[in-house]
């Protein structure tokens, strides 16, 4: 079996914590051909979309150091998969990405129309009764409004970041927001998402990780430095790995219609005590983590039940 990666951050990648050569590193002991290529890789040609892409070599079984090789012309597909990986930000490349893949006929992990569609931000808004109070505005007064409304601190996050990038803690009498604002929404030319603070974030983001539209039965929980309120692991938060609990299952039970009606086979939500804050789908991450904290093998779990799918 021939399987595709699409992926943006080859240079950047943490071997020891990066979910997609982890899933890489499966597929290639499993005996299928890997091969990787970028966004910029991709050319619709002849009625088809072919990519430049190189087959992946892992040189031994203990770590995930990889090589890459015989690099070629591929037609997308001929693939029996393709994985879509691309980080964050959605840009206009991104988009053009999802329209090529879908009018030609390309089936994704996971779906380009589910990742054109849905912002990982904005989708939260699908499930009000599960999310903190939130605001989607470039309003300064918007944004001041909330504090009027009797919440003491507020987070605003851009609508296109990932690992917890350009993201505010404000208190309702901080004298920085004004220049934070103009920060963020660029001085109210862009959207942001506003959000309570919700105070259960001092006992960790927990990401439930859902793989072909199940909940693992184990989640990670990602715990704030000292120095830092964001729970993001490339900042410098810790994690631990828990048992998913009674209200994390009735929870998910909630999440995975949407799931299922939109072909995201492969999501993380992240949860605030029992609020939902967002739901990672262009890249979610920390199958590595889950796999060294317990006896999961996410990757086996991956590919065993994308062959149904």
């Amino acid at each position: 079996m021939k399987v595709g990666f699409i992926i943006n951050d080859l240079d950047s990648m943490d071997l020891k914590k990066d979910s997609s050569v982890y899933l890489m590193k499966e597929a290639f002991d499993r005996g299928h051909e890997v091969r990787i290529f970028d966004v910029c890789n991709v050319t619709h040609k002849d009625n088809d979309l072919y990519s430049d892409s190189s087959k992946v070599h892992f040189n031994n079984s203990n770590d995930f150091k990889f090589t890459l090789e015989d690099r070629e012309d591929t037609k997308i597909k001929d693939f029996s998969y393709v994985i879509n990986r691309v980080n964050p930000p959605f840009n206009k490349e991104y988009l053009y990405l999802t329209q090529l893949l879908e009018v030609s006929g390309v089936d994704c992990i996971n779906s380009a129309k589910s990742l054109r569609e849905n912002n990982e931000k904005l989708i939260i808004l699908n499930f009000p009764e599960l999310i903190p109070y939130t605001k989607v505005t470039n309003s300064l007064q918007e944004i001041k409004k909330i504090f009027d409304q009797g919440f003491k601190k507020v987070v605003l996050k851009p609508l296109d970041g990932m690992g917890g990038k350009s993201i505010f803690f404000i208190n309702e009498d901080d004298k920085n927001l004004n220049v934070i604002w103009e920060t963020i929404t660029q001085g109210g030319r862009k959207h942001i998402i506003a959000q309570e603070f919700v105070d259960a974030a001092i006992d960790g983001d927990n990401r439930l990780t859902f793989i072909n539209y199940e909940l693992l039965p184990k989640k990670l929980i990602r715990l704030a430095s000292d120095s830092d309120f964001r729970g993001n692991l490339a900042v410098g938060a810790t994690s631990k790995v828990e048992d998913i609990t009674d209200l994390d299952r009735k929870i998910a039970s909630k999440i995975i219609p949407y799931l299922k009606e939109n072909k995201i086979y492969f999501a993380g939500a992240d949860m605030l005590g029992d609020k939902l804050s967002e739901i990672n789908l262009t890249s979610p991450t920390c199958l590595q983590e889950i796999h060294r904290g317990s006896e999961i093998n996410p990757a086996k779990i991956f590919w065993d039940n994308l062959v149904e799918v």
